[in-house]
């Protein structure tokens, strides 16, 4: 739990107390790098993008991320927002709730996406989006 706050802290300053605001827009759990005390810390920004400003709502840009991991939002329209983010830090806690992957390609196929599967599982697909 330390590491997953810790990691939501990081994101916290990359939305909310960096002046101009940076989407980081590739969270995953081999993202996030363990230091000394098991103290969390965000790593690989080659994705990040500076997020919208003003009355801008989403940054357009090309859709990119890891599979599994990307907000279907994003991957549908392009419009990166910071929930882009938001969402896959929700699949990191996931992957942590569940001790699965974002994505396996050994499992059945029905079984492959992990967020796929836990709203399957919880017959949610009628409720979240």
């Amino acid at each position: 739990m330390k590491i997953a706050a810790g990691a939501a802290q990081g994101l916290e300053y990359l939305h909310e107390k960096l002046n101009p605001p940076i989407i980081y827009r590739d969270l995953k759990c081999s993202n996030i790098l363990l230091g000394d005390g098991y103290h969390p810390k965000l790593s690989d920004f080659g994705l990040a993008k500076v997020g919208p400003s003003g009355d801008r709502t989403h940054v357009s840009t090309r859709v990119m991320g890891t599979y599994g991991y990307c907000a279907p939002d994003y991957a549908m329209t392009g419009q990166l927002t910071f929930k882009s983010d938001i969402y896959s830090f929700g699949v990191v806690l996931l992957e942590l709730i569940t001790g699965r992957k974002a994505f396996d390609p050994v499992k059945d196929p029905k079984e492959q996406n992990l967020v796929a599967w836990v709203r399957a599982s919880l017959n949610f697909s009628h409720t979240c989006k």
